[in-house]
């Protein structure tokens, strides 16, 4: 399901959303506010979530039991806010292979004790604050990715570990990619 361009949409209501949504798309709702009360965890088939814009009453993402555990892919963008990613929403996230975070020029920082051990790709695109952190491979926040097999900053692909991992970071159209090989 893509909403896009709503710009007066500020919630999607519980009960809203059908059950056997797999995609969630947001782009271009800046007044959206995201909350519990859309029963995204009720969600059990939903594997990838878009937000870009809005959440301006986002300064943690995401809320713990927001998402479903079974999500694959997320991505948010544009969240003025937003000032870290919290832990404790993310732990339950099993099965997340693929984080990307991208236009969040408030994020200072990573989870203190760790991304999801079943990320294997992470994505991060203008988050200046967070990127001065991860420099050269060693920067403050560094030691939190060591197990994450793809890891790309500004469209540079940091680290690859493509052929021990089995996975390969690959470009498509400015979007990146996690593909598993055969």
């Amino acid at each position: 399901m893509f909403v896009n361009n709503c710009p007066e949409l500020v919630s999607l209501s519980e009960g809203g959303l059908p059950s056997n949504l797999c995609l969630l798309s947001i782009t271009f709702c800046d007044k959206i506010m995201l909350g519990m009360e859309w029963g995204l965890h009720k969600l059990h088939r939903l594997s990838q979530l878009e937000i870009e814009g809005g959440c301006k009453n986002v300064e943690s993402f995401p809320e713990e039991k927001l998402l479903p555990s079974n999500l694959n892919s997320l991505c948010i963008s544009r969240f003025s806010n937003l000032k870290y990613l919290d832990y404790n929403g993310l732990q339950h996230l099993t099965a997340l292979n693929s984080l990307e975070i991208s236009s969040c020029d408030e994020l200072q920082s990573l989870p203190e004790e760790a991304l999801p051990s079943s990320l294997s790709l992470l994505c991060i695109k203008e988050c200046s604050l967070l990127k001065s952190k991860l420099l050269n491979n060693k920067g403050k926040e560094w030691f939190k990715l060591a197990h994450i097999s793809c890891i790309e900053i500004d469209d540079e692909i940091i680290k690859d570990w493509s052929e021990i991992a089995d996975v390969s970071c690959k470009e498509t159209d400015d979007d990146v990619n996690l593909l598993e090989e055969p």
